[in-house]
């Protein structure tokens, strides 16, 4: 197998096993591949550990349990692999800035955006001008909502990106930027209307797909977004400010619409309209 076979058979085990205890030593077994290999390969692509990126799969997939379920907050907790309910809030708010309970209590009834959605590989995308917009950059996997955007066909995206991550996660640590991406998606989520839905596609990129036709309505409800930039977040004794910027574009008017194409629209978008 090539790398990128490797890279898409281990995030394919993963995403089958976030109930059962998985370890690295597990996925690197499954690929026939060594341990230490397959943590460089996949840091080097992806930004970011294997050790890391399951325990962020499970916490956002215990966010979605949350909202969408009626279980306890301990049997999430233990159904995802913490043994105590102490040590399930402590990392769960490592991540999503705000304990269990307090995610349910304010989410409950709401859409829910994932903080980490299942990694992706990594492509070169190329803008109609022949430049590279992106390569390699940590991306993630949100096919599994193709109907629902093909519903929006002819409808606006709005695109955004948060400003000023790696700054973030370099002065502060990772945990102050997970904070900052999760404060993203609650500005987002906040603003949308019932028939739209926010999306994290990339590190620091989220779309909202809407229900207009219009770039008037859309850019009404960016304004609204982006007023907030600037507003701050609480990270240990940090207060740390958020901002992000917004590009637009529209879902094809395509009965048969290419995922990737649709992806790299977004990207191109927030490329060379963001402000």
């Amino acid at each position: 197998m090539n790398k990128f076979e490797i890279l898409s058979q281990a995030l394919d085990y993963i995403e089958e096993n976030l109930t059962v205890g998985i370890t690295p030593e597990m996925c690197a077994e499954k690929c026939c591949y060594s341990v230490s290999n397959l943590q460089k390969m996949f840091r080097y692509t992806f930004q970011i550990g294997i050790g890391d990126y399951i325990s962020r799969r499970r916490l956002t997939n215990a966010a979605r349990d949350l909202i969408g379920t009626d279980c306890s907050v301990l049997d999430i907790a233990l159904k995802y692999g913490y043994n105590s309910h102490e040590v399930f809030t402590r990392a769960f708010a490592r991540l999503w800035g705000i304990t269990p309970s307090k995610f349910r209590q304010n989410r409950k009834g709401c859409g829910f955006s994932e903080s980490f959605p299942k990694l992706d590989e990594p492509r070169t995308v190329i803008d109609e001008g022949g430049n590279i917009v992106m390569t390699s950059k940590k991306r993630f996997d949100v096919s599994h909502l193709y109907d629902f955007i093909r519903e929006r066909s002819g409808k606006y995206v709005i695109c955004f990106d948060m400003v000023r991550l790696m700054y973030i996660n370099d002065t502060y640590g990772r945990s102050a930027g997970d904070i900052g991406i999760a404060e993203c998606l609650r500005r987002i989520d906040e603003a949308a209307g019932e028939n739209m839905l926010p999306i994290r596609i990339g590190g620091d990129e989220f779309v909202l797909i809407t229900d207009f036709s219009d770039i008037e309505s859309a850019e009404s409800v960016a304004e609204k977004i982006l007023a907030q930039n600037g507003n701050s977040v609480k990270c240990g004794n940090n207060d740390i400010e958020i901002a992000m910027r917004v590009g637009y574009t529209t879902i094809p008017e395509n009965s048969r619409i290419d995922y990737n194409k649709l992806f790299d629209s977004f990207v191109i978008a927030l490329a060379e309209n963001a402000k």
